[in-house]
């Protein structure tokens, strides 16, 4: 999936795993952990249906699609 810093608009690519309900973004090469708080933030600009229904299970309410979202076939 892509993100988008609210704020400055950076391109983040981030992801869920299936196992562990965390968002992992990653800046270059150092990965952080997306907190549910810091998703007010950032805005999901792509994403497959699973990567969407792994977010509502991680609780990531507030992450909201952005304006020009889509949606990715793999």
């Amino acid at each position: 999936m892509t993100l988008r810093c609210v704020l400055d608009g950076l391109l983040l690519r981030g992801c869920v795993g299936a196992d562990d309900p965390s968002l992992v973004a990653y800046d270059g090469p150092e990965p952080f952990v997306l907190e549910a708080l810091e998703a007010l933030y950032y805005e999901v600009v792509s994403a497959t249906a699973e990567e969407l229904m792994r977010l509502e299970r991680g609780h990531y309410r507030l992450l909201r699609r952005a304006s020009d979202f889509a949606y990715n076939a793999f």
